[in-house]
């Protein structure tokens, strides 16, 4: 390694950008990447044991295998996982279909219960031989009659191209959905939510107040409550990662949808409150009064952070230079921002951001010099724990422990958001967290209950399949 900083050293190889020179969508070139040992997230797994009796069937090769299984356990969820171990000799024989075929009917013949759905994680390689998937969910249905099949995709090699994993996984989860029922005119179903929307946000409080019931697969119990999110007279959005599952499924089963995108700018706040009223024809509250709370929130905040350098990261929002935007206007110490692509929703706070704060500098996550950035903090202009980080990958990066521990926004939205985010800081300010621990806990908010049973199918040994295994 030289003897330069790590600053320079990142910004020779544009690691690290001031805003000004950063460009849309993507400020970071495309190169080897370094995943950093953060684990918060939802991955596709996550979002799909959300449908209440469903269960997940994968089918990929074994090094692909270790991280579904691995979430699973953690989630003490083994029973509702499946998997089929791909060899080289299965891709070369010609009898793939034939043998997943066999092997998916011996999972399912033993499972300890029926379940309603399936979801089929069919993976690259299966496209690499022209597996005609098709086909076999034809034969599977003619199999099973009792039982829906979903042909998931997990497609590691195309993460650059098209709709993500988590995309297409969301979008699958409610293509399970039928139009059945009669059409409920005082429901609304919100899509593509990893969290359930925080009963105190003023979006919650209109639709309530209004007589509308807010319908959520975060809060479904039973797979007959999550067939009901698909009688609501109106789809609504307010992540931008949600809008291909919502698109396709509004278009499917004939239903509105109204985009409000989660945001900690007050004029897209505003704007989309008063879309939702006008649509839906329901009372707004004194909004003027809702964001004197914020700010009288982020007052309180500032007097008591005063300099305290603040670092952010994309993984504690969707919309993280919306965040930065707000801090910045409001006179926070906003010292860096972790992320990797800016998506069209924050196209006009990224051009604020350019005008107004051209030396904050953007940092990419993936970039391999980073994984030295944890041990010289402070060459980066950082504190170590006297930053308050926020965000799990803000914390890694800038090694503190003085952090708010939230991914994917946590449910929290609007005018709320900026209330309970400002609280959150104010504790992570005062009492350090267990870092090194919270990380690395998959999928913030799921259980980590490590243990449990799954089965394997080996489609070379079948004798062997359905084999009890402890993860």
């Amino acid at each position: 390694m030289p003897n330069n900083t790590m600053s320079s050293h990142l910004a020779a190889q544009r690691y690290i950008l001031p805003v000004s020179q950063a460009s849309f969508p993507e400020p970071f070139a495309q190169t080897l990447e370094f995943n950093a040992p953060v684990r918060g997230p939802w991955n596709i797994v996550h979002m799909a044991l959300q449908i209440p009796e469903a269960h997940l069937l994968y089918i990929c090769a074994r090094g692909c295998l270790r991280g579904v299984i691995m979430t699973a356990a953690e989630m003490g969820a083994m029973a509702r996982l499946s998997w089929i171990g791909l060899s080289e000799e299965d891709l070369t024989s010609g009898l793939l279909d034939e043998r997943c075929f066999q092997a998916i009917c011996q999972i399912v013949t033993k499972l300890a219960r029926r379940p309603p759905l399936i979801l089929l994680y069919l993976s690259c390689v299966h496209q690499f031989v022209q597996m005609d998937y098709p086909a076999l969910l034809e034969r599977l249905k003619a199999r099973f009659p009792d039982i829906r099949f979903m042909d998931c995709h997990m497609m590691p090699t195309m993460r650059k191209s098209g709709p993500t994993d988590e995309e297409r996984t969301k979008s699958k989860i409610y293509e399970a959905l039928d139009k059945a029922g009669q059409t409920d005119a005082r429901a609304i179903t919100l899509i593509g939510n990893d969290w359930p929307l925080a009963r105190e946000s003023v979006l919650y409080q209109m639709l309530a107040k209004a007589g509308y019931s807010l319908r959520e697969l975060a809060r479904c119990q039973s797979y007959a409550d999550f067939q009901k999110l698909g009688t609501s007279c109106y789809l609504l959005t307010t992540h931008a990662d949600a809008l291909f599952a919502a698109k396709n499924l509004a278009k499917r089963l004939g239903l509105l949808h109204l985009d409000l995108p989660a945001s900690f700018t007050f004029s897209e706040i505003e704007k989309g409150l008063r879309e939702l009223s006008e649509k839906l024809a329901i009372p707004l509250p004194d909004l003027a009064t809702c964001q004197a709370k914020a700010e009288a929130a982020l007052t309180r905040l500032k007097s008591e952070l005063g300099a305290r350098p603040i670092t952010l990261d994309y993984t504690l929002s969707m919309r993280p230079l919306s965040l930065a935007r707000l801090l910045l206007e409001h006179g926070f110490c906003l010292v860096g921002v972790f992320l990797d692509a800016i998506s069209a929703p924050e196209k006009e706070d990224f051009l604020w951001l350019q005008q107004h704060a051209g030396d904050l500098p953007l940092i990419a996550t993936r970039a391999p010099s980073l994984r030295f950035a944890r041990l010289r903090a402070k060459e980066l202009g950082f504190q170590g724990d006297n930053v308050l980080a926020l965000g799990q990958k803000a914390a890694f990066f800038s090694g503190s422990d003085h952090f708010v521990n939230l991914v994917a926004g946590g449910g929290l939205n609007d005018y709320w958001a900026i209330h309970e985010l400002a609280r959150l800081m104010r504790e992570a300010a005062a009492k350090p967290k267990d870092r090194r621990s919270l990380i690395q806990l998959k999928g913030l908010g799921q259980s980590s209950c490590l243990g449990g049973f799954a089965c394997e199918a080996r489609l070379t040994r079948p004798e062997t399949s359905d084999r009890a295994r402890r993860a």
